[in-house]
């Protein structure tokens, strides 16, 4: 994403003919609306299979060196459709231990590298401010200009004149810090500022306005505001609740106006001329500008000639062979890993940042041998929810998780278990929650079981104490105490998991007795009583 502009210009480059391959691939069904689940389940499926063991993503000229980029775009993407969590997980886990390869651009720390690690830590639960002891939120604070014309900018100058500092990286790492909860005007106000006053008369960012790209800059020429700058704008300025109304209305005019007649988008707007090839990253990026500016993106407003956006991003999925559910840019059927990490989210129906809505990710403590009952909860929607285990979850013996969100068990067996669910229920509008789905990982520790008493052997002594006594029963092992009433044995053995030799201590009247085990302490029943005889 680094060189996001660069890599949309070559993207274009290739169209020739694409609007005739999208309308082909079209059908005149009804609009679809986001999510779309099936197919960004389709294309997180194919970005899973491109992982290798190391968990990375391999270069395309060096299978034994990593493409970074690639990692942290798919790792986010994975995030975004809740699908192969393990393999999305263990791609942050590299590049957590990789960040001194991945972060450094044009001899300085690169805001957007900052900000994907920490919008893929806040998707997956990660801490960014303790990420393999770099703390990403204040290393992309300190990439923040403090005086000079681009007060407020995070990057360098030697990165905006590389496409790697701008208002698509502006955009994206004000999205990053939101998700960090970096919100207050103190901290970020200038970055918003500066951001803000790179908006064109027209609505729309360009990549950085300069005299040699100004707001009038010509389309044709690559010039200008684009599609790419916009979106991440728009999600930036949201997410730190920074975005006007008349801002965001003049955005949306803006992408209205830049929407080619087929239903998508391409880098440049398509007028006068402009090469306006819709390609299916842009599309993506628009669709996720939308619905952080409220915008329902399969509306009147955004159907050309029956065909919407949403559709038109799918028309790029390939359904079959060994690239089933990757997506590929125009002019060719290449699975493409950078078209689908971008088309995945969008498909999800996700804005930057998204995060987990799971509210109880730490279950009550089971124990071994007992029933055991637990509800879900999530927030961010009204619901109703339907819950479900995700990524092959295989639950411990006796656990059963319903599809309201009930959990039970009778019995339990033993163990620590970490369970993905995901919760679906109606569209969310509210930002960042724009999803109808969430997922978390749940923790469910299972605890030994309790001591329980059968009988005692004799059940009665003298008031003195210093009878002899046999306790039968269940679950003895590691016993570390036995009370007579409140008072502890003069003496006890664990002979095995089932009988204590234990001496009592001296008493009157009826006791209950415990035994004490590291799971807790025995239930007191009738047989657990003993007496003293006076």
């Amino acid at each position: 994403m680094s060189l996001k502009r660069l890599i949309a210009s070559s993207a274009i480059a290739m169209s020739c003919g694409v609007g005739a391959l999208a309308s082909t691939a079209m059908s005149q069904a009804a609009t679809p609306v986001l999510p779309r689940v099936q197919p960004a389940v389709a294309g997180a499926n194919w970005l899973a299979t491109q992982f290798n063991s190391s968990g990375f993503i391999p270069s395309s000229t060096d299978p034994t060196k990593p493409q970074l980029s690639s990692t942290i775009n798919a790792v986010i993407a994975l995030a975004s459709a809740h699908r192969h969590m393990n393999v999305a997980r263990k791609g942050l886990a590299y590049l957590a231990s990789n960040v001194a390869s991945y972060v450094p651009e044009n001899g300085s720390d690169g805001p957007g590298q900052l900000a994907l690690l920490i919008l893929a830590a806040h998707a997956l639960g990660a801490d960014p401010t303790s990420f393999e002891g770099t703390n990403l939120v204040t290393r992309l604070l300190a990439t923040e200009q403090q005086s000079g014309i681009d007060k407020g900018m995070f990057g360098t100058e030697d990165q905006v004149a590389g496409y790697n500092a701008g208002d698509y990286q502006q955009g994206i790492s004000l999205a990053a810090l939101a998700a960090a909860g970096i919100t207050s005007p103190s901290q970020v106000g200038l970055a918003e500022a500066w951001l803000t006053k790179q908006q064109c008369p027209d609505g729309g960012w360009t990549s950085y306005v300069s005299s040699a790209n100004p707001c009038s800059g010509n389309p044709a020429s690559y010039l200008g505001p684009d599609t790419n700058s916009t979106s991440l704008a728009i999600q930036g300025l949201a997410a730190e609740r920074a975005l006007t109304s008349t801002e965001g209305a003049h955005a949306v005019s803006f992408l209205k106006a830049a929407e080619d007649d087929d239903g998508g988008w391409g880098y440049e707007p398509n007028a006068k001329g402009a090469p306006g090839s819709t390609d299916p990253d842009s599309t993506a990026l628009v669709l996720q500008g939308l619905l952080a500016l409220g915008q329902a993106p399969a509306s009147a407003g955004f159907v050309k000639h029956g065909t919407g956006p949403i559709g038109v991003l799918e028309s790029f999925q390939l359904n079959a062979g060994n690239g089933a559910g990757s997506f590929f840019f125009p002019g060719s059927s290449t699975p493409n890993v950078l078209a689908t990490t971008q088309a995945v989210p969008a498909l999800s129906g996700v804005v930057f940042p998204f995060s987990l809505m799971v509210t109880n990710s730490s279950l009550p403590t089971g124990r071994v041998g007992s029933a055991y009952s637990a509800a879900l909860g999530a927030s961010g929607s009204s619901g109703p929810f339907t819950w479900r285990l995700i990524d092959g979850t295989t639950l411990p013996p006796g656990l059963n998780i319903s599809s309201t969100g009930a959990i039970s068990g009778n019995p339990l067996s033993a163990g620590t278990s970490k369970i993905d669910v995901e919760a679906t229920g109606p569209n969310q509008t509210t930002y960042p929650e724009t999803s109808s789905s969430t997922w978390a990982t749940l923790t469910l520790t299972i605890a030994p079981p309790l001591a329980t008493i059968g009988t005692l052997s004799p059940s009665h002594g003298p008031l003195g104490g210093g009878t002899t006594i046999t306790i039968s029963g269940q679950n003895f092992t590691g016993a570390t105490q036995v009370t007579f009433g409140a008072t502890p044995a003069l003496h006890f053995t664990v002979r095995s998991s089932s009988v204590i030799k234990a001496v009592s201590p001296p008493g009157s009247g009826r006791v209950d007795v415990h035994v004490v085990t590291p799971s807790g302490t025995s239930v007191t029943s009738a047989a657990d009583r003993f007496r003293y005889k006076g």
